[in-house]
């Protein structure tokens, strides 16, 4: 699957899987590294990993690369042990404040390049549901797909469908252009 400019995709597909991590490589690869402006919001990955993930995927990375720590790993994200590339960005969210989230979302699209695609990866839904409700998460979600439909961004969600009930994943299909499951 490919994406269009302005189009925010929930990809279906286990947590730990290789369809899961080839959909994302798909999605994310819409065009040459100098030409994208890369945001990536994790959970689980440190920036470092997600700065060696696009690496393994990519010969270069991308202009500019966004990586949003929301990691609940008591004080180890974000701690400036790591060595990175000038053109990566860092911040950290907190997992219990999905208003900071949105506000340190809302600061990087602030600051986009108009000359690149913006690209999103959001990673992932699961975890965020771990956070908050399915309500709260409803209406984030809404209000953050619309920031990047105005910014004709190309982004894509991840949920693990056997982590949470059909009714959950009904409720937030319709914040989304499109949903595709992970084969």
């Amino acid at each position: 699957m490919t994406a269009t400019p302005g189009t925010n995709v929930l990809t279906l597909a286990p947590s730990l899987s290789a369809a899961r991590d080839r959909q994302c490589t798909q999605l994310l690869n819409v065009g040459p590294p100098p030409t994208l402006d890369v945001l990536q919001i994790t959970y689980s990955d440190s920036a470092a990993d997600r700065v060696d993930a696009w690496l393994s995927a990519h010969e270069e990375l991308p202009a500019r690369l966004g990586i949003v720590d929301v990691a609940d790993r008591g004080g180890v994200a974000g701690d400036g042990s790591e060595e990175l590339p000038a053109s990566v960005a860092v911040t950290t969210a907190n997992p219990n404040d999905i208003t900071g989230l949105g506000m340190e979302l809302n600061n990087y699209l602030n600051d986009l390049d108009t000359d690149c695609q913006l690209v999103v990866c959001f990673d992932s839904l699961t975890e965020l549901l771990q956070f908050t409700d399915v309500q709260a998460a409803f209406k984030f979600l809404h209000m953050f797909t619309g920031q990047l439909r105005s910014v004709d961004a190309v982004a894509h969600f991840h949920l693990d469908p056997n982590a949470v009930d059909d009714q959950t994943v009904h409720r937030l299909k319709p914040v989304f252009d499109d949903a595709v499951r992970a084969n």
